[in-house]
């Protein structure tokens, strides 16, 4: 196949219109057109559970009253995990005085009981009724039962047996 110089014009302009159909652009829709977005603004999942949003056509009374209820809820919630988190802290102390003290005795001295109660260390402590031992205040002394009962600051009782 031969091609003749006066025929390559005629070629040239081929190509060129076949190439411009290949590499045809289809149209691009580019207007902002954010319609689709609507729902989201209108719905505003961001928007703070107390915040009144301003699509909105709700009673203010019940609004309110809905706020206070929320409120109410979570100063509940906050006062229980106080509460919990406290009722832990008690626990673990009274863990802590349980491991580190031991009833070792109990004596009489001049008609007053006497109970010897030593710590991790060794140290032994003699304590009569109402005498304290860092936080914790004896109760009682029970020599027939081999039983000292200690007071933490009201809040728990730990009692200790003879071994």
């Amino acid at each position: 196949m031969s091609i003749k110089l006066s025929q390559t014009p005629l070629l040239i302009y081929l190509i060129l219109a076949s190439s411009s159909t290949l590499f045809a652009t289809s149209k691009t829709n580019t207007s902002n057109d954010y319609s689709k977005y609507d729902i989201i603004a209108k719905r505003n999942i961001f928007r703070p559970l107390w915040a009144i949003g301003a699509n909105r056509q709700d009673d203010p009374r019940s609004r309110k009253e809905e706020l206070e209820a929320l409120k109410k809820s979570e100063k509940e919630r906050q006062e229980a995990q106080k509460l919990a988190e406290e009722q832990t802290k008690l626990d673990n102390k009274k863990k802590e005085i349980e491991q580190n003290y031991t009833l070792t005795g109990i004596v009489f001295d001049n008609g007053k009981k006497q109970a010897i109660i030593q710590n991790k260390k060794g140290v032994a402590n003699f304590l009569y009724e109402n005498d304290t031992l860092e936080d914790l205040k004896v109760l009682s002394i029970n020599n027939s039962k081999g039983e000292v009962i200690l007071d933490y600051q009201g809040k728990f009782t730990v009692s200790f047996h003879l071994e």
